[in-house]
């Protein structure tokens, strides 16, 4: 018999642990078809494994149609005096021919939603495929990111099979939210989901992985914030047996030390971490942690207030997407309360490859005691949810 040992990473209060043990038992009650936990078995009190419901309001920025039907990878930004979020728009697939980029702004408050603009668009007759990888915005501009792919001909392509092929990424600047300036080829190899954001060093940084080895954490890093359509520098992150960083998000802590969250592909249902303590030059072996996950991914922030946060499916049911938590931390280390963003049932109106039912892939706003969590509903319609983070 072969012994193996494994470090885990404790960043679970012992109270939320036992949160997060129950809240799963609850979910396989009501999978075994125990809808009510007080008839259940064994019967056990109505408010059992339940995430107290955050207050928040919801609004759709797009509902998804016939010609485009998939619609992922949001991102949310505040650019000036207007809240902007951006996603890729496929015509019924994932990460199929002709996927482009859409993106929609509000004024103000955030709730209400102009009509979609395409902000780059990709001939459906093309071999090729872009992805929504982030915004990124300063005082004068606003950047957005993109993800080009030339499929060459491959028509089972998705993002489990993107590993053989060529993959750049493109960025769009803007002053007017109107005109984009093209910069073409700003990096290689790396596939992402997340903006830029800046260290307080003034470094950019923004997490990947590589397509020609989903076992390769890369991370970009621009020296300048405010250069970011320069070619930022890809920096290798060390190799950890048996893990896929495939998606990650961090925040900074007062100390300096910058905590990377990462998706694991491995299917192990939980987060890994790893950090650094020199702005994103260097960064320890992955390690798993007790963070539950869904193999989904999260995104990692601070509020106005000074806690920290992990927005995602925080719950260890592989690809169950039903639920949309946001977890707490007062010092970055240890998270000790959950709260629910959005829940329920939701089925999607149109099939497509990698459509699956619930809330993916959350996008991150902090605006003056506000979070704004942007997510696609059913990988076919693009949901902001306002959260007041004063009465968490």
């Amino acid at each position: 018999m072969e012994i193996r040992k494994t470090t885990t990473v404790t960043v679970l209060s012992e109270s939320l642990r036992k949160q997060s043990t129950d809240f799963s038992l609850r979910l396989a009650m009501q999978h075994a078809g125990y809808a009510d936990a007080a008839v259940g078995y064994p019967p056990m009190p109505s408010d059992w494994g339940v995430f107290p419901q955050a207050h928040v309001i919801r609004s759709r920025a797009f509902y998804g149609s016939e010609a485009f039907s998939y619609n992922h990878h949001q991102s949310l930004t505040k650019f000036k005096d207007q809240y902007v979020v951006s996603w890729s728009s496929g015509l019924k697939h994932e990460d199929h021919p002709g996927q482009e980029i859409h993106y929609s702004i509000s004024s103000q408050s955030g709730l209400n939603w102009e009509r979609e603009r395409v902000l780059v668009q990709t001939d459906p007759d093309s071999t090729i495929v872009r992805h929504n990888h982030g915004l990124y915005a300063t005082e004068t501009h606003l950047y957005a990111l993109v993800g080009v792919c030339d499929t060459r001909g491959n028509t089972q392509l998705g993002m489990c099979s993107m590993d053989a092929e060529k993959l750049w990424i493109d960025v769009y600047e803007t002053d007017d939210l109107r005109s984009w300036k093209h910069h073409e080829r700003i990096a290689e190899r790396v596939y992402s989901f997340e903006e830029p954001r800046p260290t307080r060093s003034g470094r950019l940084l923004c997490f990947g992985a590589a397509v020609d080895d989903w076992s390769q954490g890369l991370v970009l890093a621009w020296d300048n914030h405010l250069k970011p359509t320069d070619s930022p520098r890809t920096i290798e992150m060390p190799k950890a047996p048996g893990l896929e960083p495939l998606q990650g998000s961090w925040y900074q802590t007062v100390d300096g030390r910058i905590w990377l969250f990462l998706r694991d592909g491995s299917f192990s249902c939980r987060l890994a971490l790893t950090w650094s303590e020199d702005e994103g030059e260097t960064w320890s072996k992955p390690l798993l942690t007790d963070f539950p996950n869904t193999t989904s991914r999260v995104y990692a922030g601070r509020l106005d207030d000074g806690r920290y946060y992990l927005a995602g499916n925080n719950y260890d049911r592989l690809l169950d997407r039903r639920f949309l938590l946001l977890a707490l931390s007062e010092n970055g280390e240890t998270f000790d309360s959950m709260h629910t963003i959005v829940s329920g049932p939701t089925t999607r109106r149109i099939e497509g490859k990698h459509k699956e039912d619930g809330y993916h892939y959350p996008n991150c706003c902090v605006d003056k005691g506000k979070l704004l969590v942007t997510y696609s509903v059913n990988k076919e319609g693009i949901e902001v949810a306002e959260v007041d983070t004063r009465r968490l």
